[in-house]
């Protein structure tokens, strides 16, 4: 196979996982500096629970990434759809959670606008379709199982740490917005 050329839909496909993951890397950057103007940190320190959901999560990448055929990518028509599918619509769900996380001049407000009226944390649901287009573009097939399972398990790590400090900043808010907006990151599942 190293011989037969990629076909229009692999590139296809390719190109526009790469071009999301500029994007993507672009977005975090400016969002990053967006909300450091913004607004202070919440606390100077990052616990334990997060670094470990973190390093699953990572990790859920590394699975991927770690397994990669020697020579040429070569998804099947199937996978190249999903990754040409799922990589832009990662960094569209991603940017529009991005342009919500923090509105124009406050500097301490809980965010329930644009993405995240519908979900609580949509920037894990962004990683997720990322890690599932990575999955797809990289054809890992069955592989993938055990990198989505690390990258679940570490956002609910991360999420309970962070919903436990919003449930203590928000007293009065955060709980009415839970159960406004009842599904985490996986639409109608969670």
């Amino acid at each position: 196979m190293a011989g037969v050329p990629i076909t229009g839909l692999q590139a296809a496909a390719l190109i526009a996982y790469l071009l999301s993951w500029v994007a993507f890397a672009i977005a975090a950057v400016l969002g990053m500096y967006v909300r450091g103007q913004q607004r202070r940190a919440a606390s100077g320190t990052i616990g334990m629970p997060v670094i470990a959901g973190t390093l699953l999560q990572w990790a859920a990448f590394a699975a991927i990434m770690l397994t990669l055929p020697t020579g040429p990518l070569r998804p099947s028509p199937l996978e190249s759809t999903a990754g040409l599918v799922l990589a832009p619509l990662a960094v569209a769900v991603f940017v529009w959670a991005q342009q919500f996380s923090a509105p124009p001049g406050t500097i301490d407000a809980l965010v329930t606008g644009g993405a995240y009226r519908w979900l609580r944390h949509p920037i894990y649901l962004a990683f997720l379709m990322m890690l599932l287009a990575t999955a797809f573009v990289a054809s890992t097939g069955p592989k993938m199982l055990a990198a989505i399972g690390l990258f679940l398990v570490g956002s609910e790590v991360r999420i309970a740490t962070e919903e436990a400090e919003l449930l203590a900043r928000y007293p009065e808010e955060f709980p009415k917005y839970r159960q406004r907006t009842k599904w985490r990151y996986l639409p109608g599942l969670r």
